[in-house]
């Protein structure tokens, strides 16, 4: 059975709220965390990243960092930055790792998360990065 697409299930939704609910595992939906580690795998391959150079680039443990990429560990918000910051990825991959990890995106009325989201377009390292939130008395990632 292919999987259904996110408008599919909002119709499905609508139309019987309940009954979806009942009958949920069949409707095939993802876990968060496969989701996830699924997109993160695929961040990875399109970095041209492996699992080493993220350990190197975000210093994050080498199991923690296989975790993730499994999916066999939940992932904080700060983790997920901190990946995203050492993948060097957009605002846009950002914001989406961070909704799959069920973190909350970057929202830029709260202070940290704008001067992360500044770091971000500015395409910083970690190091920079943390050296701006420094700064600005903000908590480092």
């Amino acid at each position: 059975m292919k999987q259904k697409s996110t408008e599919d299930l909002y119709e499905m939704i609508e139309l019987d709220s309940g009954s979806f609910l009942d009958n949920i595992d069949e409707n095939k939906l993802n876990k968060s965390n496969v989701l996830l580690s699924e997109y993160f795998n695929e961040l990875l391959s399109r970095h041209k990243m492996t699992p080493r150079d993220l350990v190197d680039r975000s210093n994050i443990s080498q199991s923690h960092v296989y975790q993730m990429i499994t999916g066999t560990k939940g992932v904080g918000r700060d983790k997920l930055l901190v990946s995203a910051i050492a993948m060097g990825l957009d605002l846009e991959e950002t914001q989406k790792l961070l909704t799959l990890g069920q973190c909350g995106v970057l929202y830029p009325k709260v202070r940290r998360d704008a001067a992360i989201i500044c770091c971000i377009k500015e395409h910083m390292d970690l190091y920079d990065t943390n050296e701006c939130l420094r700064k600005i008395n903000e908590n480092e990632l």
